[in-house]
């Protein structure tokens, strides 16, 4: 009975050991749990935080991709502005005249047609080297402009702009007092098709030019109609 008894006593301690040893294992293993669990928690926090940066970044991403398209979309605007432009500035027709008169012309008992066939500038030919006249070629604004010179002392110079041979646009006149006075008369003049302009020198009258080129006739489009 005793031998049993001691045997039992023996087991009983054993198992006392063994608990003593599982709970320190287990408490072991709780420890190790608590710091996995706050592992985790501490991984999750920092996965939403990764989740924000994210959503702030891909939004921020999505609002610079939206501007880029709105930059791309002003970009091909501004470009098919500047084809269209360039067509237009293709297709607007040039006009550019500018002559002198080469020569002393005058003084004549009636009034004559100059003829500026020193030919400075001609762009678009609407000007005539043998006639002196400036025929429109479209419709349009004008620019028309006359500076003439008489190198004769105490004598008067005296001209008229023309247009399709019988109306009167203006006249410019002055009395020389000194050398190499001059006379100029300008004038912004809206033309049809085929309207002609010219300079008329007036009876009596004189106008000096040279190689310098004194006296000249000016035209140029503004714009067309």
């Amino acid at each position: 009975m005793r031998e049993r008894l001691d045997a039992r006593e023996g087991k009983v301690e054993e198992l006392k050991r063994e608990n003593v040893s599982h709970a320190a294992e287990l408490s072991t293993m709780r420890e190790r749990l608590d710091a996995r669990e706050g592992e985790v928690e501490e991984v999750k926090r920092e996965n939403v935080s990764h989740a924000a940066e994210l959503s702030t970044m891909r939004e921020r991403l999505d609002a610079t991709e939206g501007k880029w398209f709105e930059l791309e979309a002003r970009l091909s605007s501004s470009e098919q502005e500047v084809e269209e432009l360039k067509r237009e500035n293709t297709d607007r027709p040039k006009v550019a005249f500018s002559a002198a008169l080469g020569r002393p012309v005058g003084p004549f008992t009636t009034a004559v047609t100059l003829v500026s066939n020193n030919v400075i500038t001609n762009i678009g030919n609407a000007s005539s080297p043998v006639t002196g006249a400036f025929t429109a070629p479209v419709r349009g604004v004008y620019y028309i402009r006359f500076t003439g010179m008489d190198n004769r002392i105490s004598t008067r110079v005296g001209v008229s702009m023309k247009k399709n041979g019988k109306y009167h646009i203006m006249w410019a006149g002055q009395r020389n007092v000194a050398d190499h006075q001059h006379v100029s008369t300008a004038v912004i003049l809206e033309l049809e098709e085929r309207d002609v302009i010219y300079m008329e020198l007036d009876s009596v009258f004189r106008l000096y030019d040279d190689h310098d080129k004194h006296s000249i006739f000016t035209v140029f489009l503004l714009f067309h109609l």
